[in-house]
């Protein structure tokens, strides 16, 4: 880290369309500059095994990138206004996905958070449509 980045561990909220209620997790959260890098781990049930995210978050570029690994692995980017493809290696194979990113709300001001709303358009199926937003909690709730 350089030495204008900023790491502090906190309990994040998660909300989805791919979960129902929203997911209080500890993770960590960096600023370095105009990027804000958001670290967490998940486990939905116990037939599934740890995934570990990493979400970078470029504003200058409009830009998100979520690195997950887990039972499924992938690199998808996020680029506001733009189509992007990636793919997401799971269980039954490699699926290839077109990202259309609607917008990224970008961390600053009154949101300590981020919120991507976005169509993931797979190569065989439906869009799905979803937004998904992570911000800090300020309170130490149990989780």
């Amino acid at each position: 880290m350089g030495k204008d980045s900023l790491e502090e561990k906190c309990l994040l909220e998660i909300r989805s369309g791919m979960y129902g209620e929203p997911l209080k997790t500890m993770g960590i959260v960096t600023t370095e500059g105009a990027r804000t890098v958001y670290e967490w781990k998940e486990k939905h049930n116990d037939n599934e095994k740890e995934t570990h995210f990493v979400m970078t978050l470029i504003k200058e570029e409009s830009k998100a990138i979520v690195v997950r690994n887990g039972d499924v692995t992938s690199r998808m980017v996020f680029e506001a206004g733009n189509k992007t493809t990636s793919s997401m290696n799971t269980a039954f194979g490699v699926i290839d996905v077109v990202i259309h990113t609607d917008y990224i709300n970008f961390p600053g001001g009154l949101i300590d958070g981020a919120e991507i709303s976005y169509t993931l358009d797979p190569d065989s199926g439906e869009p799905i449509r979803n937004i998904f937003s992570i911000k800090r909690l300020l309170q130490n709730e149990e989780i």
